[in-house]
């Protein structure tokens, strides 16, 4: 981008200066201070979290893993001001000139009812949904492929926080039969 800029000596002519790309794109240090400010009001509130009970901690104090994961979640919003150094703005600007596809809106909007149904389905529950589910809004119809996958990845999540973190889970309707 060229801009002329007057010379100060009164001849009237102009010189050409070409400025520098801006080390931080404006948007997003903007889009990146309102991210990090909301991640710091909830981790704010995550100090406010009642005291558990040493049965009840399970190792790990309640507040621990929400903080974990909004220190993540602000460590990566640091990137954002900076990514058109990656990207390149012309790349950067025709990415965000498309629009959102429904299939993301579907996706959104199934997790958000299954999150929804949580406290009721229970964690291990909720991943086998969410484990058939998405695939199958995304398109997956082979069976010998989902099927496995839904029954074997929370298997295996289940039994990694429940026998070597000692985390374990809510039960949901299970309870009613345990």
């Amino acid at each position: 981008m060229k801009n002329v800029i007057p010379e100060r000596s009164g001849t009237g002519e102009g010189r050409e200066k070409r400025f520098p790309h801006s080390l931080v794109d404006r948007t997003d240090l903007i889009l990146a201070i309102i991210i990090l400010a909301f991640c710091g009001y909830l981790y704010f509130l995550t100090t406010r979290f009642d005291t558990a009970s040493e049965q009840m901690s399970q190792n790990i104090p309640p507040e621990w893993f929400p903080q974990l994961l909004l220190v993540f979640i602000m460590a990566l919003t640091l990137i954002i001001p900076f990514e058109h150094l990656f990207k390149g703005k012309k790349v950067l600007a025709k990415d965000r000139q498309a629009k959102v596809k429904p299939i993301a809106i579907g996706s959104a909007a199934l997790l958000c009812a299954i999150i929804f149904l949580m406290p009721w389905l229970g964690t291990f529950l909720t991943m086998v949904f969410v484990c058939v589910l998405l695939p199958l809004l995304w398109g997956e119809r082979r069976l010998k492929v989902l099927l496995p996958f839904a029954i074997v990845f929370p298997g295996l999540v289940t039994l990694l926080f429940t026998r070597v973190l000692r985390v374990y889970f809510e039960a949901g309707i299970w309870s009613k039969f345990f």
